[in-house]
């Protein structure tokens, strides 16, 4: 099988690469390891650079190199502050991306693939807590990143609608909210563990104060990206699982305050210097979802503790300090 991964130089798609250049047979058949895997991309320059807003250069690509698998990762994506000042264009950006890769992926019988969503999609005022897969369209998502959210929502229907009409076997995958090696560090528009990293690593060197944003309050279930690639790489090549949606994550829960509480005691940073900035928006205080049917699908999934999680990025990221994306 040729599979085609869009987004290859981010956190998941470099995960993926990692899982897949040094995974062992376990109880999986050998034949499930004889598959090629292309990496589209952004920013190197080569055969496989092609930019996901423009169609013509899209279906053009795809009709030239022939997939028959897809795993779509690219997006137009950033953290709560770039998400705030930023939702027209990245509503339309991701609706272009989204749009460009379903459609080529129909043009070119690629009838197999995962489609990666986000938590952020599911409504800020909901029904019911935790959160199910039935509940993605329940109500309006947290008006900080609606631009974002909807575009993915709209996938979604698009997923769904593919899979009604042309049987097409579309699987979306819901993970909480990621992290670990390869993501973007840059403190203004990446997600919450990577901004915090890099700016409390550049304050402990400086002797600068470490402040925090918000009042540490909000919820957030956390997912390290080596995981997701697993579960991704499973996904896809189990063939019991067809259409569905399925929230990805494990059982812990924490507080804003308490990561950041993880994360100086990786960093060696006494946590009573931590300084918050309550005038910054906490964005959605608890968005809290369901892991039953991630649960069901993997039953023997090993998850990674957070803690380990995040001393295993506090690592990559002290040994590639030249290398980062900021």
């Amino acid at each position: 099988m040729r599979i085609c991964c869009t987004g290859g130089n981010g956190m998941v798609g470099q995960s993926i690469k990692d899982f897949i250049s040094t995974f062992q047979y376990d109880n999986m058949s050998q034949e499930q390891y004889k598959h090629e895997f292309v990496f589209l991309n952004r920013s190197l320059q080569n055969e496989h650079t092609v930019d996901l807003t423009d169609r013509v250069a899209v279906l053009s690509y795809f009709g030239k190199n022939k997939f028959d698998y897809i795993i779509h990762l690219a997006a137009d994506v950033g953290g709560l502050f770039k998400n705030l000042h930023g939702n027209a264009s990245m509503f339309s950006n991701n609706i272009k991306i989204n749009e460009n890769i379903l459609e080529a992926c129909v043009k070119n019988d690629i009838h197999r693939g995962i489609f990666i969503l986000s938590s952020c999609i599911f409504p800020t005022e909901p029904s019911k807590f935790p959160m199910n897969e039935d509940m993605i369209h329940e109500s309006a998502p947290h008006y900080s990143n609606e631009g974002y959210a909807y575009a993915k929502r709209m996938m979604h229907i698009q997923c769904q609608q593919y899979n009604k009409t042309l049987h097409t076997e579309f699987i979306c995958l819901v993970p909480v909210n990621l992290y670990g090696p390869y993501d973007n560090f840059n403190p203004e528009n990446s997600h919450l563990i990577p901004g915090l990293l890099h700016r409390f690593h550049n304050n402990k060197a400086t002797g600068e104060s470490m402040v925090a944003y918000g009042s540490g309050k909000p919820l957030r279930q956390m997912l390290y990206a080596a995981d997701f690639a697993k579960i991704i790489y499973h996904s896809l090549f189990d063939k019991s699982i067809k259409r569905q949606t399925i929230i990805c994550c494990n059982d812990e829960e924490f507080e804003i305050k308490d990561i950041v509480h993880h994360l100086t005691l990786t960093m060696d940073i006494n946590y009573d210097n931590i300084q918050w900035n309550t005038n910054m928006s906490d964005g959605c205080m608890k968005k809290t979802v369901d892991n039953s049917l991630c649960k069901e699908l993997f039953p023997d999934f090993e998850f990674t503790p957070f803690e380990i999680g995040i001393q295993k990025t506090y690592e990559w990221y002290i040994n590639n300090l030249n290398n980062i994306r900021v």
